[in-house]
């Protein structure tokens, strides 16, 4: 990112910051017909959308982390991510498709964390954050964040704490049995999203967690 976190207290101040992260998300993505809207914000043009939360003020600190992070992400998305290659590859099943949705953003994420370095640290600091802080109820979220968990340690080289180590055991196993052998084939890949995306496509399928899980259910 071209601008860094400070203390934000007035409506001015939050303006002049949504003007910034809007020139950010421009440059990163490489891109001019971008739209970025914050919240509720409507869409008021045929240009390509880039949604974000609502600038925040807490104690007065705007939530800028997250902000910050988010833009990033999807600016990335923009520039390295062709939305008809991810859906040509796109896996059958709801749980598989989120998991396939994960992979693909790693891969992107990866490539613009190589490139740039602010963008590295904006999205490691972010997901540790949000990861450190899950609650993790249903077995299906538990799938979501191991499958993200693991990809992301190998991608990154990332280590969770103790206690989100034990939560995401259960299917850390299954994971390296079907992933660990392919990893360094995916890493290679990481420029190429055609054979990324089939690749990965294919394990997710492999492992038929939607048709598990229904039993399960």
């Amino acid at each position: 990112s071209v601008f860094m976190a400070a203390d934000f207290t007035t409506d001015a101040t939050t303006s002049d910051t949504e003007t910034a992260i809007g020139s950010t998300i421009k440059s990163l993505s490489n891109s001019e017909n971008v739209e970025i809207s914050f919240g509720k914000q409507g869409v008021r043009s045929e240009k390509t959308t880039v949604k974000l939360p609502e600038i925040e003020q807490i104690n007065n600190k705007i939530n800028f982390d997250q902000i910050r992070a988010l833009a990033d992400s999807e600016s990335l998305k923009i520039r390295y991510s062709s939305f008809k290659t991810f859906k040509s590859f796109e896996p059958k099943g709801n749980i598989s498709k989120k998991l396939y949705k994960i992979a693909e953003q790693i891969r992107f994420e990866k490539i613009g964390s190589d490139t740039f370095k602010g963008v590295k640290n904006n999205i490691q600091k972010y997901y540790q954050e949000r990861v450190n802080s899950l609650d993790l109820k249903s077995s299906e979220d538990k799938i979501i964040e191991s499958f993200e968990s693991y990809l992301r340690s190998k991608f990154f080289d990332l280590k969770n704490n103790k206690e989100l180590e034990k939560k995401l055991k259960t299917f850390k196993k299954e994971l390296d049995n079907k992933l660990k052998g392919k990893m360094k084939e995916l890493h290679n890949l990481t420029h190429d999203q055609a054979q990324y995306n089939a690749l990965i496509s294919n394990l997710i399928s492999e492992m038929s967690l939607d048709e598990n899980f229904n039993e399960e259910d």
